[in-house]
This record gives structure tokens, C-alpha cells and sequence, in this order.
């Protein structure tokens, strides 16, 4: 019994210190804030159609068309109870007033105060409260009784965020009337209703505002009714649009009010909300969370990751969608910027909200290709104008035709020469010495890797490496050549990409002798100067640092030689390289990340590597990483391998930092019609 007893003792303190090491932030934040995230309500406001005698009796014609609102329910929201008697409300307005019209039904109609700037709420009373450029704070508020008597003031926050309420402003040029069917302060009898007629100068309500009373603009407003059913109380609170808690300063609650150029009457207008709704409402409920951290902790969550966010949060986000959170102990800024639509929401901890344009990104997007023969000059030109109008910025010719690359140019594409650096068939009968060669002595000029074009150079000959500048500076100087693009800048794979072992009948899960190169007379003599030792005779060269670090170094030079060349001669000079850095050092020798190109793309094939299109995400971070703005990076795309993904593919791509992307082996016109559209989607805009 002993021991089932310390048996339970112990589950039990498993799961007290389960539940209690839990993350604060673990819970879902949407569920936790529920009652402060609903949408608010919307009113569309019309012009008036004559005017308007402001009595209090909203009798005119103007004020019969005039929609009214839904009834006022409990300022709690959901699940509190109808309140007893109906208030709606109703809107116009002109050039120069904001109109509101509201109805309160009572059967008892009391009125004490009758003093301005008295706190009417001590009455039974009527509020209206106004945000014109919705950003949360400098608002305005104005109250009456069923006097008349006005109360009206501003605030420059809302007062959990320390706002101060400014009584000292009188709304200038208001206007103000109150009808009653019933009698005021006569309990012995039974009343109707009582009215408010409101003219609001929208010129009383400046703060440097950039939001007027104009057609097509939107403000925030609320409606408030505080209401005695009992001496001494509690009071009620019924509302137009339910703010989810007794405290009507939460301007993010507010409904909105819409402007319309048409009369009153006119066929009844959709409302569009001024700002993507999943956004806000992330931002509002991130708001509320760090309200409750601060609450609690003195201090706000500093990272995204703080928030523990779910799918639940995030999946209504709009594509591209970026999370920031800047936070010290006292301060904090959360901003979600959205590409699409070249825009940034911003909240603070003072709760002000805000949008702020940002400038479009700008991405340069490419296609390899290869020069066909058989294509007519009018379908090259249609071609060419095809991949401008789709989005794409240049083309990669294996190859050159002046003629070609001058329709290129005309097209408004830039075109680069692309041509192998390492793999060189040419020296074959003129320098058969300069070939590398493995570890087990074979050159690749009699043997080459795994097919007969892999006839590498080893990057330690004398000559090797000005030779290949000398060539890149010869073909930069062609007619229209924007460009080199260097490819094959490595030695042969020492591991291929898992798809192509079948294709060979081999599995590299080790590296084999046969692939591994340059164990040449020359390098084994240059790295036995460096060290002291000989290559061939390293027991596990694989693994050798000094070895590996070698021939890494020896491929850099040879990218140093030609860029320094290139660049001289004013051209631009990139590579198609192996995807990320570090898979590149393995798999071929290339330490690309510290080579000094204007851009990078790697060939982020995923097919090839049996991996899905988050791994081209994955890749492209950490190229963008390494790269670390020295030079751009764009992400290598094989079309085939994407077709079925190809949104997701450019999602991972553009959202984990490439500059742009660069197709081969297509894509069709087809897929080029839906990556202008993908493009335009995203808000990108290509250079």
C-alpha cells in the first residue's frame, strides 16, 4: 500500500508541475479575448436631402428615410441581458455637420441636472463618443439628459492607457435638442419617449486629424445609454456596438461610420471595412494579452514567440503576412506588415492604432535557358514580351546570338552570358594536366564523374584560374551581354543529390574515393607545403578539416580571380550555386558564402533532394542569412518540381528573404500568366 501510495504522490506532483510550468501564453489568445474581438458594427451614412430644423422631434423627411441602428444591447455584449427599454439611433450628414438622431423609450422620464459639464451619467443620459482618424486616441465625447444638458469633453487616451479627459473643450457651433412624449420629472404618470437631435460641426472636431468629413471616409463612433431602473443604482449600460466589458473608452470597440456621397434614400450601399479585419483583430488581441502580461508582471512580452500564436491566430492572415514586436520593460510596438496591399498595422502600448504605407518590394525575378535554333525570331520577341509583362526581370542564355540577346534588351530584360567556370571541355587536347583528378588517381580528363561531360578543372594548375577570367572578361565585352553567370564553379560532386544514386546504381551515404577529388600532384604538393602531410596518406581525409578547408579555399580563389576581372571591366557577375551554404561545402566543395558576387542562386531543386516546398524555405534562410546583404540571393527554382506547389514554392521563397526567383526548365506561359498574378497578389514589383 507503501508503495501505491508514493506511486499517486508522484503522478499527482507530475501534473501540478505540468500544468503550472506551462507558458502563460500557451492559451489561445482569440478564445481567451473572445468577448473584445467580435466585429463591431457598421453604419452607412447619407447625405441630407433638405434641411434639417434641429427641435429634437427628427420628423423631417430626411430623418423617415434615415436607417435607424439595431437596439441597443448590454455594453457586455453576448449573453447579458435585453435591455429593458429600446434605444436606436440614426445618421446624416452634409458639408458641414455630422447628424445624430436617437430614440430612448421610457415610461418614466427623469432629468435632476442642469448645470454643463456636470457628469450627466448621474442621469439617465445619452452619449455619443467619436474617434474621425480611428487611431484610438484624441477623441471626443458628448452627453445630455432629457434637459438638454450638454456635457462635452476630450480625451487624449483612453483611460487604460493613463488618457487625461480634457472638460475645459466645449464642442464650438453644436447644436442640441431634445423632444419628450411624456412628462420630465412626473413619475405619477406614464411616459413614451424621449429624443436627441444632434448637429455636430465636423470643424469642432480638429486635432490634425487627415480623415475630414468627406464621401468615402470612415470614422469610429459608439453610442451610450446610461440608464437608473433603481435609485442608487446599479446603473445600466445599453450600447449601439457592445465594447465587451463596463468601460465604454475602447475606441477599437467602436463601430464604424461610413460616409456616403448619395441622399438620403438611395439604394442601400455595401460597407467595406477600411482595413483587413484578421490583422486587426490579431493585433487587438496581442494588445490584450500584453495589457494582462503587464498587469500581472510589470513588464510585456518581448518576441512574437512570446504570444505562443496558433494556427487559430494566424491562418486568416493575409499572405506574406510579417509579425515584429519591438518591447522594453515599460514600452512596446507590435506591427504586422502586409506586402499585398504595401501596408503596415502598427499598435502600441498606449493603445494607439495606426496604418503607415510602405514602399512596394522590389524583387528581380530570371529564367534560365538555353539558346534553340530552331525558334523563330517572332517567337523569341513574343517570348520576351511575355516574360516582362509576367514579371520577369532578365534572362540566363547558355550560349550567345547578338541578335537574340539585343531582342532581349529591347524587351526591357537584361541578358547575361551563362557559361560553366570549372567544367571545361575545351582544354581538353591543350592542357590535359589541368584536369583534377581523384582519390583514387583517376583525372577527369580520361575518367570523368558519373557522366562524360564532367570533365572538371583542378582550381591549383598555374594558368587555371586567369584563364578562366581572361575568358569571362572576353564574353562580358559582347554586344548586349548585361552580365557573366558562372556555373559548375566546384569540383564534381563528392555527394549527389539522393535522387540521382539510382540513376548510377550507387548510394553515397559515405563518400567514395572515386568522387572525391583533387588529390592531383599539385595539390597534394601545395597542401603538403601548408601542412606537412600528403593527402593520399590521411587516414580519414573525409573528416580532415585542413584537407577540406583546402580545396574550399582553392575554388574561392579561383571565384576571386574572375570577379576581380569582371568587375574591373564594369559587368555584373553572379553563379548558380548549390543550395545553402553548408550543403554546398559537403556535397561539392563550395564555399559560395564567402565569395564576393553581386548575386547568388542557389539551385534549390527540392525534387531532386525528395523534399517538399518548405525545404526551399528552409534553404533560401539560410542563404539569406549568410549572404547577410553583401549581395542578393535568388532562390534557383526547378519548374517541374514546383508545379503542383507553385504558390507555396514562391511563398517559401519570397517570405524567407530572396531578392527574387529564377525558373528553369520553364515555367510555361501558363504558369508565367499565374506568376504575374502571384506577384500582384503579394504586392511586389519587380525592377
Amino acid at each position: 500500500m507503501k508503495q501505491i501510495h508514493l506511486d499517486c504522490l508522484a503522478v499527482k506532483l507530475f501534473l501540478f508541475f505540468s500544468l503550472f510550468s506551462l507558458p502563460s501564453g500557451a492559451q489561445n489568445i482569440f478564445q481567451k479575448y473572445d468577448r473584445f474581438l467580435t466585429e463591431p458594427r457598421s453604419y452607412m451614412c447619407y447625405r441630407v436631402d433638405g434641411k434639417l430644423k434641429i427641435d429634437g422631434k427628427l420628423d423631417e423627411v430626411s430623418w423617415q428615410k434615415a436607417k435607424s441602428t439595431a437596439p441597443f444591447v448590454d455594453i457586455s455584449g453576448e449573453g447579458f441581458p435585453t435591455p429593458k427599454y429600446e434605444t436606436t439611433a440614426k445618421m446624416l450628414w452634409d458639408d458641414e455637420y455630422l447628424y445624430v438622431g436617437a430614440i430612448l423609450q421610457e415610461d418614466d422620464i427623469k432629468a435632476r441636472l442642469t448645470q454643463r459639464d456636470t457628469i450627466i451619467y448621474y442621469d439617465n443620459d445619452f452619449e455619443v463618443f467619436i474617434d474621425p482618424d480611428w487611431d484610438g486616441h484624441n477623441y471626443f465625447e458628448i452627453e445630455t439628459n432629457a434637459r438638454g444638458v450638454i456635457f462635452d469633453l476630450m480625451l487624449d487616451k483612453p483611460y487604460r492607457s493613463g488618457g487625461n479627459f480634457m472638460v475645459q473643450w466645449d464642442c464650438p457651433g453644436l447644436k442640441l435638442a431634445i423632444h419628450r412624449e411624456g412628462t420630465l420629472n412626473k413619475s405619477k404618470d406614464k411616459d413614451k419617449y424621449w429624443s436627441v437631435e444632434m448637429a455636430i460641426p465636423h470643424k469642432a472636431l480638429t486635432m490634425n486629424f487627415n480623415n475630414p468629413l468627406k464621401a468615402g471616409n470612415c470614422w469610429r463612433i459608439n453610442f451610450s445609454r446610461v440608464q437608473w431602473l433603481k435609485a442608487g443604482g446599479p446603473e445600466e449600460n445599453w450600447v449601439w456596438t457592445p465594447t465587451g466589458k463596463v468601460d465604454m473608452h475602447m475606441p477599437d470597440r467602436w463601430g464604424y461610420l461610413f460616409f456616403a456621397d448619395e441622399a438620403v434614400g438611395a439604394p442601400e450601399r455595401t460597407v467595406a471595412l477600411p482595413y483587413n479585419t484578421a490583422v486587426y483583430k490579431l493585433l487587438w488581441a496581442m494588445f490584450y494579452a500584453q495589457q494582462e502580461r503587464y498587469a500581472k508582471e510589470k513588464n510585456y512580452l518581448r518576441t512574437e514567440k512570446d504570444f505562443f500564436l496558433t494556427d487559430a491566430e494566424l491562418k486568416g492572415l493575409p499572405q506574406g503576412a510579417q509579425i515584429s514586436v519591438e518591447a522594453t520593460r515599460n514600452t512596446y510596438q507590435i506591427a504586422i506588415t502586409v506586402p499585398g496591399e504595401n501596408k503596415r498595422y502598427v499598435i502600441n502600448n498606449e493603445g494607439r492604432f495606426w496604418t503607415e504605407k510602405i514602399a512596394p518590394r522590389q524583387v528581380k525575378n530570371w529564367v534560365w535557358t538555353r539558346i534553340n535554333k530552331n525558334k523563330s525570331e517572332a517567337d523569341y520577341r513574343q517570348w520576351f514580351a511575355l516574360l516582362k509583362e509576367c514579371g520577369i526581370s532578365g534572362v540566363m542564355f547558355e550560349g550567345y546570338d547578338e541578335n537574340l540577346y539585343r531582342m532581349c534588351k529591347e524587351a526591357g530584360l537584361e541578358a547575361h552570358f551563362w557559361k560553366w567556370t570549372m567544367n571545361r571541355a575545351e582544354l581538353l587536347n591543350v592542357h590535359p594536366d589541368w584536369f583534377a583528378v581523384n582519390r583514387k588517381g583517376e583525372s577527369t580528363h580520361d575518367k570523368p564523374a558519373y557522366v562524360d561531360y564532367y570533365r572538371f578543372l583542378c582550381p591549383n594548375h598555374e594558368g587555371v584560374a586567369q584563364y578562366l577570367a581572361d575568358d569571362y572578361v572576353k564574353i562580358a565585352h559582347l554586344p548586349y551581354v548585361d552580365g557573366v553567370h558562372l556555373d559548375y564553379v566546384r569540383f564534381p560532386d563528392v555527394v549527389l543529390p539522393v535522387s540521382l544514386w539510382k540513376n548510377y546504381g550507387i548510394e553515397q551515404t559515405s563518400e567514395h574515393p572515386e568522387y572525391d577529388y583533387c588529390y592531383c600532384e599539385v595539390c597534394r604538393a601545395k597542401f603538403k607545403a601548408q601542412t606537412g602531410r600528403d593527402p593520399l596518406e590521411l587516414k580519414y581525409p573525409m573528416e580532415d578539416q585542413s584537407w577540406i578547408n583546402f580545396r574550399l579555399d582553392a575554388i574561392t580563389r579561383v571565384v576571386d580571380r574572375i570577379t576581380e576581372a569582371v568587375k574591373a571591366d564594369g559587368k555584373a557577375i553572379s553563379a548558380a550555386v548549390f543550395p545553402g551554404p553548408s550543403m554546398a561545402k559537403k556535397m561539392v566543395r563550395q564555399d559560395w558564402g564567402n565569395w564576393t558576387l553581386d548575386a547568388y542562386f542557389p539551385m534549390i531543386y527540392n525534387g531532386f533532394y525528395y523534399e517538399g516546398p518548405e525545404w526551399i524555405g528552409r534553404s533560401v534562410q539560410e542563404s539569406v542569412k549568410t549572404v547577410d546583404g553583401r549581395a542578393k540571393v535568388y532562390a534557383g527554382l526547378m519548374f517541374p518540381d514546383i508545379k503542383n506547389d507553385f504558390e507555396k514554392a514562391l511563398d517559401e521563397a519570397f517570405d524567407n528573404g530572396a531578392s527574387g526567383v529564377s525558373f528553369f526548365d520553364g515555367p510555361s506561359d501558363e504558369y508565367l500568366h499565374k506568376f504575374k498574378a502571384y506577384l500582384d497578389k503579394k504586392g511586389l514589383k519587380t525592377e
